[in-house]
């Protein structure tokens, strides 16, 4: 490598190495299992993935979609979590970081390799992130390359330049080097986002869109495909070629497209499940008595919403929306309709971020009686009443939780007169009705991808790929530009809170609860991680032991 490419006043980050270091020395990286544990003959897992997946292309799989489950274990990227949800080592054995913050080198494992034996290298990262940012090849996860500030990510996007000018290169075949327009604190943060995963160049020019076929798939991490049934389950088993195969237990893993929770409970009762997607009110109570230790919670970064076309009359009206948010009364859905320790939401930031406290309405602390009044004076001013009724449908997916949840919505929407109309959906059919603006007022779910409230916030700004909703508000795009710009917390968190007050005020979205995902997991599957926010649960990490 010349002298003059790494000719950075650099420094290594401490507190990664010693990550690193760590990892090499315990196999924190993969299933860790105890001393004298007796592991079960059979590792084959079975998870409920709650839909069929849309695609298992690493750059086009959107985060928290029934896609990202799988390929977090068909892929890995520079950076993974551990059981901690801590950032520790992937692909990348250490990194570096100049001292004005806004160059990343990433230096990746010797040996890496594609499942099909050939060599991966620095140049796999970057045909994928500017594949990624390119328009061209239908890819909406681009924005993700903008929020993390990668130079000229922006301008390729509007199509002002060619996705080779992206600020990411390859120094040699090991060492990655990424440039950013401004210093961005939660930048490592977002390594374990799939848009920032490699993708293999040599099978994608090959076979283009069809390289996900199971007889073209070729990934990175500790599995590989094996087998896509449409609609029933994808197949994925151990990838020989992993950096780390030697610490992997779990030899297969199913993952089964059950959108009802009646059918994955089923099963789940049966042995042929091992991990739910997700758990029924009625049974979650039962087992919480009977066998705690076969549920498990992760809080994480996102929020349950109802999106509410802001381009459709009447929700092209912020008093019809705000009305309609303040009759809803969040506890009793949360303590009687899902039931499962979820916090009820009244912003769309959750409550665990480190030093950041969360907007609160000031209809919060008022009396029920107050606010269905207060509620009913907004949806006169817009024109509604008994005698002439505001008619909603309300859209949702596929799902017993999530049609409860709408049935109760619809019911404290009576108070105010409101006619209202179930419309259910396949996942599939959701996504595109969403995406089409094909709706009135939808099941929705706010999600961040990292530990900062611009990671929730920022699917709002006007014209971004995941603002479902057409809200655009310049002031509040402008307050998260200022706050992109502070490096002091306290003072761009407050920027924060400013931007969280326009969303209260215009309501594009009806927060219902912070996710706090329950699912049931059997008794002998170990491994499941203590906290990680993303909701990342990698089959590498997980394993049987003897019953």
């Amino acid at each position: 490598m010349p002298q003059k490419d790494f000719a950075l006043n650099q420094k290594f980050i401490t507190a990664s190495i010693g990550l690193a270091i760590s990892v090499f020395s315990l196999h924190s990286i993969a299933a860790n299992v105890p001393e004298g544990i007796v592991l079960a003959k059979e590792q084959h897992l079975v998870r409920a993935n709650g839909a069929e997946p849309s695609t298992l292309d690493p750059g086009f799989v959107g985060s928290g979609s029934p896609g990202d489950v799988i390929v977090n274990d068909l892929f890995e990227g520079l950076l993974i979590e551990n059981l901690q949800g801590e950032i520790i080592a992937g692909q990348a054995e250490s990194w570096a970081v100049s001292d004005d913050g806004k160059t990343y080198t990433f230096n990746l494992r010797k040996g890496l390799k594609w499942s099909d034996g050939q060599p991966l290298t620095a140049m796999d990262f970057v045909f994928a992130w500017r594949r990624a940012v390119d328009k061209s090849t239908g890819n909406n996860t681009g924005f993700n390359l903008v929020t993390a500030n990668i130079t000229h990510a922006q301008e390729i996007l509007n199509g002002e330049k060619p996705a080779s000018e992206l600020g990411v290169k390859a120094l040699n075949l090991h060492q990655l080097q990424v440039t950013l327009s401004r210093p961005t604190p939660y930048f490592l943060s977002l390594m374990s986002i799939k848009t920032f995963f490699p993708v293999p160049a040599h099978v994608v020019s090959q076979h283009g869109d069809l390289w996900t076929r199971a007889d073209h798939f070729v990934s990175n991490g500790a599995y590989v495909l094996k087998e896509w049934v449409p609609n029933e389950r994808v197949e994925v088993t151990r990838n020989q070629h992993y950096r780390d195969d030697a610490s992997t237990v779990i030899n297969n893993v199913t993952y089964l497209a059950l959108s009802s929770q009646s059918a994955e409970l089923m099963r789940y009762q049966a042995g042929e499940v091992h991990m739910t997607n997700r758990v029924q009110l009625e049974y979650y109570q039962k087992l919480l008595k009977d066998s705690p230790e076969e549920i498990k919670s992760l809080r994480l970064l996102g929020s349950y919403v109802y999106a509410f076309n802001t381009q459709q009359p009447p929700f092209d009206n912020a008093d019809v929306r705000r009305a309609l948010s303040m009759a809803i009364d969040r506890d009793v859905l949360v303590q009687k309709v899902t039931g499962q320790g979820e916090p009820e939401a009244f912003s769309v930031v959750p409550d665990i971020i480190p030093n950041y406290q969360n907007f609160t309405p000031a209809f919060k602390s008022q009396a029920h009686d107050e606010r269905i009044g207060e509620a009913k004076v907004l949806l006169a001013k817009a024109g509604y009443s008994k005698s002439h009724p505001l008619n909603v449908t309300l859209t949702y997916n596929t799902s017993e939780n999530h049609k409860k949840l709408a049935l109760a919505i619809a019911s404290m929407w009576k108070s105010l007169d409101v006619s209202v109309k179930l419309e259910n959906m396949e996942w599939n059919a959701y996504l595109a009705a969403k995406a089409a603006g094909d709706y009135a007022v939808a099941r929705s779910y706010a999600f961040g991808d990292y530990a900062e409230p611009s990671s929730v916030l920022s699917s709002f700004t006007c014209g971004h790929v995941s603002n479902e909703t057409g809200f655009c508000n310049k002031e509040f795009d402008a307050l998260l530009k200022q706050a992109a710009d502070i490096t002091d917390e306290p003072k761009r968190y407050g920027i924060y809170r400013e931007a969280e007050h326009i969303l209260d005020q215009y309501s594009p979205v009806m927060p219902i609860y912070h996710y706090n995902h329950t699912r049931l997991v059997k008794s002998h599957l170990k491994g499941f991680p203590d906290n990680n926010p993303k909701g990342n649960i990698y089959a590498k990490d997980l394993y049987f032991v003897a019953k």
